[in-house]
């Protein structure tokens, strides 16, 4: 095969149009379509297509679905009702990418939940698994470090299947945003609690210092309102962690 025959075939391939039969958004096909581009670059790294450059297109759709397998996967590990049935097997038998005339790829995912797969397919998670395989300068540690902002993820173990590894990354880094979102939400409102003891205590030691109280006595009376304020607050937190963890 001459270098022009084989030029036509990483353009044919590069020019799919990606259909699914689960009903996606512009910009979900949009993410499709790039994720099929980068595809076929990976499988030109391939030595089996090295050799023969008739397997572009079957190794670019073995590339995509292994990683619509990965988003899914993904998904499903932060789904407490879907995790327990859904495993890399399930997704693997039930997603299938078929050629079709006119260079369409079209995309099967079988008896995969629909709303699971609109959920799992975003531009943000191509991006990441773009990342996670690129051999020159991704990998799971730039994933991680660019995702935490090189902070790390506690208690993430790398290794393992890749599928997984990058699935439960996923998991983890959710873990570590709703500890955050939960942190902060409880920042919030003992701001706007102290801010309103504040203003109320000022105004309640105004009307006692007039009726004659002693200003001793009234901070006194103000600390003790305090201390049992701070003792609810402190309740209602280790409440919601703990409802967190459940």
């Amino acid at each position: 095969m001459n270098e022009e025959d084989r030029q036509n075939l990483v353009e044919l391939a590069l020019s799919s149009t990606v259909f699914s039969q689960v009903p996606l958004d512009e910009e979900q096909f949009a993410a499709l379509q790039n994720l099929n581009e980068y595809c076929v670059h990976i499988a030109l790294q391939n030595p089996e297509v090295a050799k023969n450059p008739l397997k572009i297109a079957y190794k670019t759709n073995e590339e995509f679905k292994m990683a619509l397998v990965a988003f899914c996967l993904a998904y499903s590990l932060i789904n407490p009702r879907r995790r327990s049935v859904e495993d890399k097997d399930f997704f693997d038998k039930n997603i299938a990418i078929y050629q079709r005339p006119d260079n369409v790829k079209e995309i099967s995912f079988g008896n995969i939940d629909q709303q699971s797969v609109v959920e799992a397919i975003n531009w943000e998670i191509v991006e990441d698994w773009k990342l996670y395989r690129d051999g020159e300068r991704g990998g799971i540690k730039a994933l991680v470090d660019e995702k935490t902002n090189l902070t790390g993820l506690e208690n993430y173990k790398r290794g393992g299947n890749p599928l997984y590894e990058f699935a439960r990354f996923h998991r983890k880094l959710m873990e570590k945003e709703n500890r955050e979102a939960i942190k902060s939400k409880i920042e919030a409102q003992n701001a706007f609690r102290n801010a309103v003891i504040s203003s109320v205590a000022s105004e309640a030691a105004k009307q006692q210092l007039a009726q004659g109280r002693s200003p001793i006595d009234i901070i006194n009376s103000l600390l003790k309102e305090e201390d049992n304020l701070q003792i609810g607050a402190d309740k209602s937190s280790m409440q919601i962690e703990d409802k967190r963890k459940k």
